[in-house]
């Protein structure tokens, strides 16, 4: 069985910042066209939105619909995302652009200067608070990683333990790999500003490999103790973990969970070559680096 609640989640939170319509622009540049929406129109939106949802919701899911609603924000659309993208997919693309352009940065062994440039990108993707401009989408992994960490919080308190025993158990687990996440992005953060610092090529190499590595264990987690998997520690976990401990929720109801790995914008952006000899060089050369 598969809940349908893709035009739900974001039309409830459309008194907020629902964007009427986005623009079929390239990641890098993401803009989105914003139009407020009358009391009158929201009551609508809310009314049809209900009656649709009494149409695809079953009892024999347990969970809640207010709860599937915070759940569709993670997995599925949000109201102020790039592309309306779900949270999880938004914050893993986000990494995945991070990611690539240390990549880029490490193999650009001769230029202190161009090391330091794709820092930008790096911050930008991970917070963009910290670099406005850059190659990510604008939103942020770090707030990406937070938001899934409310409102999987949220999805549990919409849901009462002897209603949804999976959600309860899961929900707490999604939750703190979210925050360990948020964590290692601040973290990352504060490595690709040392590196932007760096005085010489060895040492801004140095902290490179920390930085992919952190922002590797911000995104997949990683076996600390080398028992041969990772656990539940905040010092093991990643984003990932709080998408499998989803999914448990997702098949222990009998719903399909919505494809959070953004393989799309991954495969159109090239993220999965960009930093790795030779594609990176003609990347590099391609943007003026």
């Amino acid at each position: 069985m598969k809940v349908s609640y893709a035009a739900g989640a974001a039309i409830v939170l459309a008194t907020i910042s629902a964007p009427a319509s986005l623009e079929g622009q390239h990641p890098d540049s993401v803009q989105m066209n914003r139009e407020s929406l009358t009391p009158a129109d929201t009551i609508a939106i809310e009314a049809r939105y209900l009656a649709s949802l009494d149409a695809t919701y079953r009892p024999d899911t347990v969970i809640p619909p207010q709860a599937w609603i915070h759940l569709g924000h993670i997995t599925e659309r949000f109201s102020d995302t790039p592309f309306g993208m779900g949270l999880l997919k938004t914050a893993m693309l986000e990494g995945e652009i991070a990611a690539a352009w240390v990549r880029v940065a490490g193999v650009d062994m001769l230029s202190l200067s161009r090391m330091q440039r794709a820092m930008n990108n790096v911050l930008h993707a991970i917070d963009p608070e910290e670099v406005p401009v850059g190659a990510g989408l604008g939103y942020g992994f770090r707030r990406a990683a937070e938001a899934v960490g409310t409102h999987a919080e949220l999805a549990v308190l919409s849901a009462p333990d002897s209603v949804a025993p999976a959600l309860a158990f899961h929900g707490p687990f999604m939750t703190r790999a979210a925050q360990a996440a948020q964590a290692r992005a601040d973290d990352a953060v504060a490595l690709a500003l040392q590196v932007q610092a760096a005085q010489d090529v060895n040492s801004a190499l140095r902290l490179i490999d920390r930085l992919a590595e952190t922002v590797r264990v911000m995104m997949y987690g990683e076996d600390a103790d080398r028992d041969g998997r990772i656990g539940q520690t905040e010092a093991e976990v990643g984003l990932a973990q709080a998408s499998y401990h989803l999914s448990l929720v997702y098949r222990v109801h009998g719903v399909e969970m919505p494809v959070t790995r953004p393989h799309e914008y991954v495969d159109e952006l090239g993220l999965d070559t960009l930093g790795r000899q030779p594609d990176s060089i003609r990347f590099r050369r391609r943007r003026g680096f």
